[in-house]
């Protein structure tokens, strides 16, 4: 009987009666059907919101005030999505947070480019009858081995105080992870830019002694003479081997030392004289002063030991050459053995 009341109760269920109350039978079966459909929508939208509201994390904004880096990280770990954090200062000096340094090659602090091993040279060479033998030739090649430290250096020096004051902008503090990237590509970039420049400079200048054919002012790529009975100066191309400087700058080989009837009593290895100083540099390499044995036999060619006791370069040293890099190799890297960055992100 109770089942029989709760169902007539459910089917005669209406929430959209009329006032006064109908007893239309169609319009009655009506608003019924309303009333079960308004119930059936009403569930779902329930339904689905509750799924909703439990399925989606709400977000709930904390500020907290002046964090320090280690909260910052851990704050980022946990919600990388959502943390801001505003920069008091939107700008900052890279050389407040970046620090760059270098090693040259080990050439550039040893003895053999100081006054010392160069006055050395000078003093103790005698009287050599030939403008390729070491003897003669061994100072300027030290000379310019000099000049290539001391110009990389001090472009280097020059190029970083640019490079500190140029401004790091950010509105918000940047992620570790993305500022070490960050970081590391300006680095590159800087020394990118600076080899760069340096190597077209170096190689504007060469191209335009050699396209001119300037006159070496120790006459390694032209003779000159004067005939007997004229007043004209005469010029011809030195030969290195078969090579002509009337064709090429980069004629070159390996130093002799002679003997005074001119037969060549030892050859410098890796030591070139060509055409230009600068260019038989270039091809030269310090694989004998290295070794002790070999700068032992060029000073026993000289009129005296240097009185200074000679270091050796050592191998042990080496990280981005090799004994037998050559010079264009080393000034092609700046003359820098190895580059480290230090940041501060704090």
């Amino acid at each position: 009987m109770k089942m029989a009341r709760v169902r007539s109760a459910v089917r005669d269920f209406n929430l959209f009666s009329s006032i006064p109350p109908s007893t239309d039978q169609h319009q009655l079966r009506n608003q019924r059907i309303s009333t079960r459909l308004f119930i059936i929508l009403l569930t779902l939208s329930l339904t689905v919101l509750i799924l909703y509201t439990s399925l989606v994390n709400t977000t709930h904004t904390f500020d907290i005030k002046s964090p320090t880096s280690t909260q910052y990280s851990q704050l980022y770990s946990a919600y990388p999505q959502t943390l801001t954090c505003a920069c008091t200062d939107i700008s900052i000096d890279y050389g407040q947070f970046l620090q760059v340094n270098y090693k040259q090659h080990q050439i550039c602090t040893s003895i053999f480019v100081n006054d010392s091993w160069i006055n050395y040279l000078v003093n103790a060479r005698g009287t050599p009858n030939y403008f390729d033998d070491f003897r003669w030739i061994g100072t300027f090649i030290f000379q310019a081995l000099n000049a290539f430290c001391q110009l990389s250096n001090q472009t280097i020096s020059n190029r970083l105080i640019q490079f500190y004051s140029s401004q790091y902008v950010s509105a918000s503090v940047t992620p570790l992870q993305v500022f070490q990237s960050q970081t590391q590509a300006f680095v590159s970039q800087f020394k990118s830019s600076i080899t760069h420049d340096f190597l077209l400079s170096l190689s504007t200048i060469r191209t335009t002694t050699q396209s001119n054919s300037l006159l070496s002012g120790q006459l390694t790529n032209y003779y000159l003479y004067t005939p007997s009975n004229n007043i004209y100066v005469y010029s011809y191309s030195a030969l290195y081997g078969s090579c002509s400087c009337a064709f090429s700058a980069k004629c070159a080989y390996e130093s002799p030392i002679y003997d005074p009837s001119d037969n060549a009593l030892f050859t410098v290895p890796g030591i070139y004289i060509g055409c230009y100083i600068i260019e038989a540099l270039l091809q030269s390499n310090l694989q004998c002063f290295y070794n002790e044995t070999c700068i032992n036999q060029i000073q026993s060619y000289f009129t005296y030991y240097l009185s200074t006791n000679l270091t050796t370069l050592d191998a042990s040293l080496l990280i981005g050459f090799s004994m037998n890099s050559t010079i264009q190799e080393l000034v092609d890297e700046l003359m820098v053995e190895e580059w480290n960055n230090a940041t501060i992100y704090d």
